[in-house]
């Protein structure tokens, strides 16, 4: 990624998180933004900058502790012990910054049709399919077999009008094969030529999503811990 790359970057996150534009523009600095009505708290670390967003009791409770500490899943959610804290992550966030020209599946069977997607996500587990959340956004570039058999599926859905953020899933049968190498090289090129970045979400412990972006050409830069919260019952 060049500085111009990472400024867009970091503008689309602090514009996420409500800080002002070049909020992640100072490394080593941690940013906080004080939300009383959200329902979640928010780390996100990138490129040498973090920022943490929530009520004013979580951010009170992460004053001493680290950014390594708060970077984890169980030191953000120990912020929330008494406030019914839900984890999600730590996730990696890799970002591409240039086409490919080659695909691993010579001249694939390719389709835009959200019912392939669809049935490609009710052969895969469930966990695969929420993190890829194919449905939830469009330009779907969906491997097929000489049947018409869903076998790899990629998508993008434009976020903070500058990033394409990305998802994949490969049916477990079909995985190994560069099906879901070749739907995400159509999809990540895709963005590309549509003037976004694309971006690259997987859970930290999923090593085969972080392979593949890694293969691709995404970088990582950042990552991202939430824990949804109640209000306090003290």
């Amino acid at each position: 990624m060049d500085g111009h790359q990472i400024d867009i970057i970091r503008l689309a996150w602090a514009r996420e998180l409500g800080l002002p534009d070049r909020a992640f523009d100072d490394s080593g600095v941690r940013h906080v933004r004080i939300d009383d009505d959200a329902d979640r708290i928010r780390f996100v670390t990138l490129a040498g900058s973090t920022a943490l967003v929530g009520p004013a009791w979580a951010v009170d409770r992460a004053e001493d502790r680290s950014d390594n500490d708060l970077a984890r899943s169980g030191g953000l959610l120990a912020l929330a012990k008494d406030h019914s804290g839900r984890c999600s992550g730590p996730v990696a966030l890799a970002w591409a910054a240039d086409f490919g020209k080659s695909v691993a599946v010579e001249q694939p069977l390719v389709s835009h049709d959200l019912e392939h997607v669809r049935a490609l996500e009710s052969a895969c587990p469930p966990d695969d399919v929420a993190e890829a959340a194919l449905t939830d956004k469009a330009n779907w570039f969906t491997v097929l077999d000489d049947t018409h058999r869903p076998l790899a599926s990629a998508a993008f859905r434009e976020w903070q009008g500058i990033i394409a953020d990305m998802g994949a899933l490969t049916l477990p049968d079909a995985r190994r094969r560069g099906f879901g190498a070749t739907a995400a090289r159509l999809a990540t090129n895709d963005a590309l030529d549509a003037g976004l970045i694309p971006q690259w979400r997987a859970h930290r412990d999923n090593v085969a999503s972080r392979r593949l972006a890694a293969r691709l050409g995404y970088e990582e830069l950042g990552t991202v811990v939430s824990v949804a919260v109640t209000a306090s019952t003290v």
